[in-house]
């Protein structure tokens, strides 16, 4: 009998009678694995902010779940992204990069600051470029400049709409 370098041997059974082995070196084996995953991984070129199509990364590990949020780890790379269904959104989930980069729990994540991009982009769709006018905000007590001509600040824009949580306001007495 020949010696054989260390190899795996793979069988896969085609049709019920026929069975086909072949000899794979564990060196290419471990090259398949080792460079396949890298590519796959689109983490350090995705916006800090998308919305999400496709349900590959519902298939990625789960770090913390909640109601309506939840935090999952990219299985290549290990980052943590976190996935939220805002209540404004039809169909569809939102997955951002969390603030600040280091959270590992839902409650360590600053949804202010996370969802803020998200926050601007829906408001630019629905009211064009997001400029300042001289004008005060109409809120009592808010000296924020207000937006085009909405008549509120930015912050009061994405409270409105999206909810005080997300607005950079001072917290209610």
């Amino acid at each position: 009998m020949q010696a054989r370098s260390p190899s795996l041997e793979f069988a896969a059974e085609t049709g019920q009678t026929s069975l086909l082995t072949t000899l794979i070196p564990i060196s290419e084996v471990t090259l398949a694995l080792d460079d396949g995953p890298s590519t796959s991984c689109s983490c350090k070129t995705r916006a800090t902010w998308a919305r999400v199509d496709d349900d590959a990364v519902m298939k990625w590990p789960v770090v913390e779940l909640a109601e309506w949020e939840e935090l999952r780890q990219c299985p290549t790379c290990g980052l943590v992204w976190l996935a939220t269904w805002p209540e404004d959104v039809e169909g569809g989930m939102v997955f951002c990069r969390p603030v600040p980069a280091s959270a590992r729990r839902l409650r360590e994540v600053d949804r202010a600051a996370t969802l803020r991009g998200f926050c601007l982009s829906r408001l630019e769709d629905h009211l064009g470029t997001l400029e300042e006018k001289p004008a005060r905000c109409r809120k009592v007590g808010c000296g924020r400049k207000r937006i085009g001509a909405t008549g509120y600040c930015v912050e009061h824009l994405i409270a409105d709409r999206f909810g005080r949580h997300l607005a950079k306001l001072d917290p209610r007495p």
